[in-house]
């Protein structure tokens, strides 16, 4: 029987190690392809190139056809549904984040969600994967590609296993437009964390922006005033359980009353 098939997207560049290891984990399940940015694009949300020009040049570094795009990941997705696949896939995946991608600021910044969404634009199952990690590890793994030390990496793999296995489950129910199933790892984690099913913690956003210079301002992630959920379980506190949080995205339902 022939293998489903699944298109890769990442924001943090084709080159992550998280991309790798969740590509291999992918291909043991899925006819693979990917379409990722050639360098970083975190916090782009669903940002599309409309100005200029956006060049794909093919990447021989994974064991699947794989492109290097010169834009967001929504713009990856799009090239990759619209010009380079002979078909469209029957999931879009986008991960594995470094670093996680919860509470409601963060998940519309966020350029891995952007990348599942926009598969989810085109009518198709999307799932969006980040792996939580301390912030004193956090610049390091931006700084060298992702690159962990071998005990942490185990927790790279069995996120990468999880996510393997959710997307496979994904194909298995009825599928819903404009729908991104958001997952997020704890580290560590293994092949017995719990998934709990969860909502967008509702966190207020911070001031982004520290003056560096007069008139000159650099980038600097804060979290805001943390609100609760009315009892339901939230994807900020299910990470500090140490369970991989679980939230399905219904972004057709903005809006609704």
């Amino acid at each position: 029987m022939a293998k489903p098939t699944a298109l890769l997207t990442n924001d943090d560049g084709i080159s992550c190690r998280f991309l790798q290891v969740l590509a291999s984990a992918l291909a043991e399940v899925f006819e693979l392809s990917v379409a990722a940015p050639s360098d970083e694009k975190s916090w782009a949300g669903k940002a599309m190139s409309r100005i200029g020009q956006v060049t794909v040049m093919p990447c021989d570094d994974l064991p699947c056809p794989a492109w290097s795009v010169d834009g967001t990941p929504a713009d990856c997705v799009n090239l990759a549904l619209g010009n380079l696949l002979p078909q469209k896939p029957d999931i879009v995946i986008s991960g594995i984040n470094i670093g996680l991608n919860t509470t409601l600021p963060m998940i519309l910044s966020s350029g891995t969600v952007a990348g599942a969404l926009e598969g989810a634009c085109w009518g198709i199952p999307a799932l969006a994967s980040s792996l939580a990690v301390p912030n004193d590890l956090y610049q390091e793994l931006k700084e060298n590609g992702g690159r962990m030390g071998s005990e942490k990496e185990k927790s790279l793999r069995y996120a990468a296993e999880h996510s393997a296995r959710m997307a496979k489950e994904l194909l298995d129910s009825p599928a819903e437009d404009f729908v991104v199933h958001n997952v997020n790892f704890p580290l560590p984690v293994d092949a017995e964390t719990p998934v709990e099913r969860t909502v967008p913690a509702p966190n207020r956003i911070g001031n982004l922006f520290q003056e560096t210079n007069n008139g000159i301002f650099k980038f600097r992630f804060q979290h805001g005033p943390l609100r609760g959920t009315d009892g339901m379980l939230n994807d900020w506190d299910c990470l500090k359980m140490r369970r991989i949080s679980y939230s399905v995205l219904r972004f057709a339902n903005l809006g609704k009353v």
